[in-house]
């Protein structure tokens, strides 16, 4: 399959790949869930470039993408798809850049991530940059709404990392920081068998959750700024992406039992409960100095 149908054939990729955000994306109005479905798609095909060729495969596919994206031009339609929402909603280009940049690092081979930062870094890269993008398509006029966003795919991309540790292993890739204690290669987490290395991973994805939480609740700060018709979506998908952490913890960080799934009744029940007035995710304001600034993220963003 070439790079451009990955992007423009696949219409049903955010049903059957992103559950969580088809659903909150039924209560969107119906032309905001048109243009995420879009950017949602582009963005899938990326990470897919990334996941599934070989690694100078995906390099070389993600490297076109990003030479279109800085000249701001392509024959193929799903990128100029992504470029005309760029040019009728005034997204900036340089997150989608970014998200580029991060994947082909992501491409380059084992994935060993050093320290906190370079989590974060990546994170951003990786999703607080989709926040970026979705601000203009969600309408939202305050400059500051775009911080939140971006902590909210931040908290999201968290939540991913501590779910996938064992799947991520198997594709030598290791999120957890070697500054935590966690400095196992990808092969030794999936082969891990011994009580005190599965104990220690499990405290990483532990904190890893402890972290996704700081930035679920500076997001929710900024719910207020998503214009009405649309915020109500944005805090379903934010509470049933969350839930998927809180079962992993009521599991007992059980990482070796690989991905924990939220089932379709639990994420429909939270939905119907958000949208009906109930909690999402709860905001902290304080919580916020502590947290990585969007224009520190910007400046440390991953490079391949």
């Amino acid at each position: 399959m070439t790079v451009q149908s990955k992007i423009g054939g696949d219409a049903h990729s955010m049903r059957r790949k992103g559950k969580s955000f088809w659903l909150a994306s039924l209560i969107l109005p119906r032309d905001v869930a048109g243009n995420a479905g879009r950017l949602y798609s582009f963005c899938r095909a990326m990470d897919d470039l990334a996941d599934e060729g070989t690694a100078i495969s995906g390099l070389d596919a993600l490297g076109s993408m990003a030479r279109d994206l800085l000249a701001a031009s392509s024959d193929g339609p799903g990128l100029a798809g992504c470029l005309d929402l760029a040019a009728k909603y005034q997204l900036p280009l340089e997150p989608a850049i970014y998200l580029v940049e991060t994947l082909m690092w992501d491409a380059h081979g084992v994935v060993a991530i050093e320290t906190e930062e370079q989590l974060l870094r990546y994170c951003f890269g990786a999703a607080g940059t989709v926040g970026m993008l979705m601000c203009p398509l969600l309408h939202c006029k305050r400059k500051e709404a775009t911080e939140y966003a971006v902590h909210l795919g931040i908290a999201m991309q968290l939540t991913n990392i501590a779910r996938d540790v064992l799947e991520d292993a198997g594709n030598g890739r290791r999120y957890l920081p070697a500054q935590w204690g966690c400095a196992y290669s990808p092969a030794e987490i999936a082969s891990a068998e011994d009580a005190a290395t599965i104990a220690n991973i499990a405290n990483g994805v532990d904190r890893i959750l402890r972290m996704a939480d700081a930035y679920y609740a500076s997001a929710a700060d900024g719910f207020a700024m998503i214009p009405g018709a649309s915020r109500g979506a944005i805090r379903v998908a934010a509470a049933v992406y969350r839930e998927i952490g809180q079962r992993l913890r009521a599991s007992g960080m059980q990482w070796k039992q690989g991905r924990t799934v939220v089932p379709t009744w639990r994420r429909i029940a939270i939905a119907l409960r958000v949208w009906m007035g109930g909690r999402s995710v709860e905001g902290c304001s304080n919580l916020r100095p502590a947290l990585f600034s969007l224009d520190r993220l910007v400046a440390l963003r991953m490079t391949a």
